[in-house]
């Protein structure tokens, strides 16, 4: 431990018990000296006092008895008695007045003011009355030494207070050093170990405990509380060591989180993909049915049959004709076969084109959702009249193969500050949705209705409205949760992963039906380019379906 260092509280408790004892040492002596002023004015007024009236009665006699002579002679004894350096007699028969020691004319003044006590040229002046027993004769004017006293007394009570606050002074010196090693020295040893372990972060550290007292129990307590941070300290140093394990397989798990949504979104791209050719390879199926049973009609047959019986008679075949039952018929039937070769030819090839048509739309479609993929994630001012004719296009084959009749009500609006790939999701599953609900009502009418609108306040709004089987109530708050379907093939993501991907555009996606039998209106609100949207932040990565995230 380091040597004890002059501390602030050191300096503050000498200054303390130094102050203290001068303070109550100079308090004493100024009161002593106050009470001793006291007496020696007191003690001082009644001599002088006293010795007036001894000699006023004398002169008194003196004056009754007209000896002026002899009343000189009294005032000279006055010189006998170092308090009084003159006096002055004045009579009140308006006599001869008698002096002696020069009085000014301000003493010889004071002889018309009455009796008492007065200060006149800085000494202390007492007047009397010379009375006989029937009346007054005469007033005495006695000049005292008072200020030589006074600055007597003066001297000797300051040096009795010099010696006094030198004697306290040395007194207080030896106790404060006393005291400071006392009650100073352990505090100033706990504050070193406190200052150690602050520099050193060492709290291994004890502090030293003196005496039993409250500093003693002041560095038990210190001591106690080291104890408790240093455990503290490594229960610390073990959380910090297990969150940070935890903070590791969190990212692991993060990471293997965000490769499983990267691939379910994947998945899900190409589930629409696959849905969508689907659609249309339903139409193919249909089509190369078509053909082949076409090619596998009997005509074919029986006019190789023909074939066969012309080369059987090669050598005689007018007589064949001629002749034969079944040569008379065969140019008919040649005739026929023709004819009917040719139409049937000429629905193959229908048949043929339109298998064309949906392999080149087979191809549109990937190619569309590649070129979507490429640019997902970017907030571009796109016309969305465009998005809607893809959307429509990617569902064309399952429109016409069920008959649904396609209504556009566009009005012009302002490009939409949207993310491509995330509005052909959510119209592509609209229109998806919107077919199954109008394929499950027989016999109600089959339109789709798309609307393009802009609202006031600077927003443009999509609605696709149908005229299939509706939405009960009840189901209207329930169908864009994670999960919830009414289909029996449905898995529920769809229209959930829809609203979210709206969401991160700024807009919203609602719905309203009147209830079942009487169709659905979904609302897509989406923001124009240039007014700001809530949600502008858009990365170049590829898309993650809000649906799988969830």
């Amino acid at each position: 431990m380091q040597p004890l260092r002059s501390y602030p509280i050191q300096r503050k408790l000498r200054l303390v018990i130094l102050a203290t004892c001068t303070a109550a040492l100079c308090v004493a002596s100024s009161a002593l000296f106050a009470l001793q002023y006291f007496r020696f004015q007191r003690d001082y007024r009644l001599d002088i006092e006293s010795r007036a009236q001894l000699f006023s009665g004398v002169i008194a006699k003196m004056l009754a008895d007209r000896a002026l002579v002899k009343t000189s002679d009294v005032l000279e004894v006055l010189d006998k008695d170092p308090r009084i350096v003159g006096a002055f007699l004045e009579p009140a028969s308006g006599g001869a007045s008698v002096a002696h020691g020069n009085p000014s004319a301000a003493v010889k003044g004071l002889a018309r003011r009455g009796p008492g006590f007065y200060r006149a040229e800085g000494e202390l002046i007492y007047v009397t009355e010379i009375r006989t027993a029937t009346e007054s004769i005469g007033t005495m004017v006695l000049m005292t030494d008072y200020r030589s006293q006074a600055i007597k007394l003066h001297g000797l009570y300051a040096s009795i207070l010099v010696i006094v606050l030198a004697s306290s002074f040395l007194v207080a010196v030896v106790v404060s050093s006393r005291l400071e090693r006392v009650i100073a020295g352990p505090i100033q040893a706990l504050a070193d170990t406190a200052r150690n372990i602050a520099a050193e972060r060492d709290y291994s550290l004890r502090a030293r405990k003196e005496a039993d007292d409250e500093v003693g129990a002041c560095a038990e307590a210190f001591n106690t509380m080291l104890d408790q941070i240093q455990n503290r300290e490594r229960e610390l140093e073990h959380e910090i060591a297990e969150r940070i394990r935890a903070e590791a397989e969190l990212q692991r798990v993060h990471q293997q989180l965000m490769d499983a949504s990267r691939h379910a979104g994947m998945a899900e791209v190409a589930t629409g993909v696959l849905h969508n050719v689907g659609n249309v390879l339903n139409s193919v199926n249909v089509s190369a049915t078509l053909i082949a049973e076409k090619l596998g009609s009997a005509r074919a047959a029986n006019l190789a049959r023909a074939v066969r019986l012309i080369c059987e008679h090669q050598g005689s075949l007018a007589d064949f004709l001629i002749r034969d039952p079944k040569g008379h018929l065969l140019p008919g039937y040649l005739k026929d076969a023709t004819e009917q070769l040719a139409t049937e030819r000429g629905a193959m090839m229908a048949e043929m084109l339109l298998l064309i048509r949906h392999l080149e739309h087979i191809k549109d479609i990937v190619a569309r959702q590649q070129s979507y993929a490429r640019v997902s994630g970017v907030i571009e001012a796109l016309p969305l009249e465009e998005l809607i004719e893809d959307a429509l296009r990617i569902n064309n084959a399952a429109l016409d193969r069920h008959r649904i009749t396609v209504v556009r009500e566009f009005q012009p609006v302002p490009a939409a500050a949207v993310d491509k790939h995330k509005v052909l999701q959510i119209l592509v599953n609209l229109i998806r949705n919107a077919k199954y609900a109008i394929d499950e009502g027989e016999d109600l009418e089959r339109t789709l209705t798309v609307r393009l609108k802009a609202s006031g306040d600077g927003r443009a709004v999509i609605e696709v409205c149908d005229t299939g089987i509706g939405i009960p109530a009840e189901n209207l708050t329930r169908i864009f949760s994670h999960g919830f379907t009414t289909r029996k093939d449905g898995h529920g993501f769809g229209l959930h992963s829809a609203a979210l991907a709206a969401s991160q555009m700024g807009g919203t996606l609602t719905a309203f039906s009147p209830g079942p039998g009487c169709g659905a209106i979904f609302t897509l609100d989406l923001p124009i380019a240039g007014v700001q949207a809530s949600a502008n932040r858009a990365e170049e990565i590829e898309p993650v379906p809000a649906a799988m995230i969830a």
